[in-house]
């Protein structure tokens, strides 16, 4: 099996260099394709990491300033770096523990393929093997067909030469003698004919054990290929997975921060609400107030018009009782 070319470090530096040269984001995909598909993800995943570690050590090295600027700078920006140093270390850290199982699966499935593969080689030189074997038992039993037939052929001939001396011996009792020899090497040659043919028959149950065998060959070494693809349809299916995931989380972020802003609008509405239902609870009160006043009024009003229209009658009917 061809092993993938050797990638080192320094190679993986230049490119991430480059990259970060040109305002970009240094990706183990983007870095494998600019090494013309060279490698392995896990391999370049490992000395991405140490790339990175290297460029902070030296990025660290190079913030280093006079005494007193130091001082100026760390008492201004001390709690500020540290708070960020952390969140950073913390994202760091997760991001390289993704990828360094990332790695490990992709070195396990790598390994599985090539024991995969040297399983199939093994199982395609056993076939071999067996039909050779396969291919010489058939030659045999080839060989003990022809035998048959020859031995058929003479028992044939035996036949026919016991019919002569048949007859010879009812025309010449003399040749009994003759006949007693043909007819026991007649059963010597029909022993020959049964022990070849149980010989052909031993032949041919070798001949289909053989073809059972190879079929269970071909069995396994079919499902060896099929394995293999299952295994690289899961490692395709685990990048894509990845994939989305990353993706869905951006997704769940940004939901999570629309969400959390109709949260905010709907706190606003509720408070706008309830500031309007306070207002018009006031205006229904005033106005209930109002119509209650004038509801007293107007009965007050009613009351001092009867009473004056009461007055008047009396005071129409009192001169013309005195006349």
């Amino acid at each position: 099996m061809g092993r993938e070319a050797s990638i080192t470090l320094a190679q993986v530096a230049a490119v991430a260099d480059a990259m970060v040269a040109a305002g970009t984001t240094p990706a183990l995909r983007t870095v494998r394709e600019r090494l013309g598909n060279m490698g392995s993800l896990g391999t370049i995943s490992k000395l991405l990491q140490q790339w990175r570690a290297d460029r902070e050590k030296k990025i660290a090295s190079a913030l280093t300033l006079p005494a007193g600027v130091q001082r100026a700078i760390l008492e201004f920006m001390g709690q500020e770096l540290s708070s960020a140093k952390a969140a950073l270390e913390t994202e760091l850290a997760e991001q390289q523990q993704e990828a360094a199982d990332l790695a490990t699966e992709n070195e396990r499935q790598a390994a599985e393929i090539e024991n995969q593969v040297d399983a199939l080689t093994a199982l395609q030189v056993e076939l071999a093997t067996v039909q050779g074997k396969t291919g010489q038992l058939e030659l045999d039993w080839q060989a003990s067909q022809v035998e048959m037939d020859r031995e058929r052929k003479a028992a044939e001939s035996a036949r026919t030469e016991l019919a002569k001396a048949q007859l010879r011996l009812e025309a010449m009792p003399r040749l009994e003698a003759d006949l007693v020899a043909v007819r026991e090497e007649l059963a010597g040659e029909r022993t020959a004919r049964v022990a070849a043919e149980q010989a052909a028959a031993v032949t041919v149950a070798k001949f289909d054990a053989s073809e059972r065998r190879a079929g269970e060959i071909e069995a396994r070494e079919l499902a060896a290929l099929t394995h293999i693809a299952e295994l690289e349809r899961m490692a395709q299916q685990g990048a894509r997975e990845l994939a989305s995931a990353n993706m869905a989380v951006q997704a769940s972020q940004a939901r999570l921060e629309s969400a959390a802003r109709e949260l905010e609008q709907a706190r606003a509405l509720v408070a706008t609400a309830r500031n309007e239902s306070k207002r018009a609870s006031e205006e229904a009160a005033e106005l209930r107030g109002q119509i209650r006043a004038d509801t007293l009024a107007a009965q007050d009003a009613a009351k001092r018009a009867n009473e004056d229209r009461k007055l008047g009658e009396h005071g129409a009917k009192t001169p013309a009782s005195k006349k």
